[in-house]
């Protein structure tokens, strides 16, 4: 791993503490083995977490967590790696989301899927409301790329979502690029989806989890590139 990457991950781990404490021995209670294909040949590698739950008051409960990738396609002298932390909280119907991360590929989609980038960290953050089975939210994204030019993006989403059958969610994305966006999460996330249409053209990730069995399949399409991978839960 290269320094500007080491500087990178110094950096979230620095804010991520800032989040608080997530276990007092920082273990990973879940650990995955992702095997796949996509735009840089065959990968293997490695995915951790880590997520801590606990109730604020009757109607309210807080998710602090960790976790990250690392994985190396066929042919690349350099593994690909994203680190980040979050902490969610819901009060009855109000809820904000806040992440650190940094890696050197973009925030994975569906935190699985990796797109090729510069050695960067950002934060993300999210503040939404239900009304029922409906609801509203504002997303945002920032992230600096250590590069000599060092490069800012950001991106602001404003959402509507319905709680019916699954997570439906309608966003629209303002900032360094234009996109729309369209999510879905079934109860107990057995299936995920998400498509996107940006500047660059339509992208479509969607992911399976088998029930019977500790393994989880995806695909996902972006720019005619794509990318097919099967994780084991151990």
């Amino acid at each position: 791993m290269g320094a500007r990457s080491r500087i990178v991950i110094t950096i979230c781990m620095l804010g991520i503490l800032a989040l608080g404490p997530v276990s007092s021995a920082w273990a990973f209670d879940a650990e995955d083995l992702p095997f796949g294909f996509g735009p840089w040949g065959w990968q293997e590698g490695l995915q951790l977490s880590q997520e801590n739950v606990r109730s604020l008051g009757l109607f309210g409960y807080e998710k602090t967590g960790i976790g990250g990738f690392l994985t190396h396609a066929e042919g690349d002298d350099q593994p690909s790696s994203w680190f980040g932390g979050h902490k969610q909280v819901y009060m009855g119907n109000v809820g904000y989301t806040l992440e650190l991360f940094a890696g050197n590929t973009q925030r994975p989609v569906l935190s699985t899927f990796l797109t090729s980038s510069e050695p960067h960290f950002g934060a993300y953050g999210e503040f939404n409301r239900m009304y029922g089975d409906v609801g509203t939210g504002l997303a945002g994204t920032a992230q600096i790329f250590v590069t000599e030019l060092g490069q800012f993006e950001y991106s602001i989403s404003p959402y509507i979502q319905f709680s019916r059958q699954g997570l439906w969610r309608f966003s629209l994305s303002l900032g360094s690029f234009f996109g729309i966006g369209m999510s879905y999460s079934e109860p107990l996330e057995k299936v995920k989806l998400d498509i996107t249409l940006v500047n660059e053209g339509l992208s479509f990730h969607v992911l399976f989890s088998i029930t019977e069995l500790p393994m989880t399949l995806g695909l996902g399409m972006t720019q005619e590139k794509v990318q097919a991978f099967m994780r084991y839960l151990f």
